[in-house]
């Protein structure tokens, strides 16, 4: 009986889930179809949220319009570059940052979606 380590399958997976999202960002322009990707903090409240605009800017960046990705959630560029990484190496760098690196992040995004994004 073969032996399949669950560091395999998570490397087969995580490559599968990261091309899956480059290769919607790169066929979202010709789809014929849009789902409903409606944010559910913006939708109660009219407020975006730290993503929004993120599938905007995977498929602007998917498409080699940088300027635009960083317009619509800069964080977007980062996102492609992470999956673009896991295609080619079947795992994400490690790394250990303090908790206040993250949410500083994450309000950072929000800031820049509240106050500069031209596109809420």
């Amino acid at each position: 009986m073969t032996e399949v380590h669950f560091t395999e399958v998570r490397g087969r997976d995580l490559r599968l889930a990261a091309g899956g999202l480059l290769l919607a960002g790169a066929l979202w322009r010709v789809s014929p179809v849009h789902p409903p990707l409606a944010c559910p903090l913006r939708t109660l409240t009219g407020i975006p949220c730290p993503f929004c605009g993120m599938t905007r800017a995977v498929v602007a960046g998917m498409h080699g319009d940088v300027m635009a990705s960083l317009r619509f959630n800069p964080a977007g560029v980062l996102v492609i570059a992470l999956a673009i990484f896991a295609v080619v190496s079947g795992r994400l760098p490690r790394y250990r940052l303090p908790l206040w690196i993250v949410i500083a992040f994450f309000v950072v995004l929000w800031a820049y979606n509240i106050t500069l994004n031209p596109t809420f």
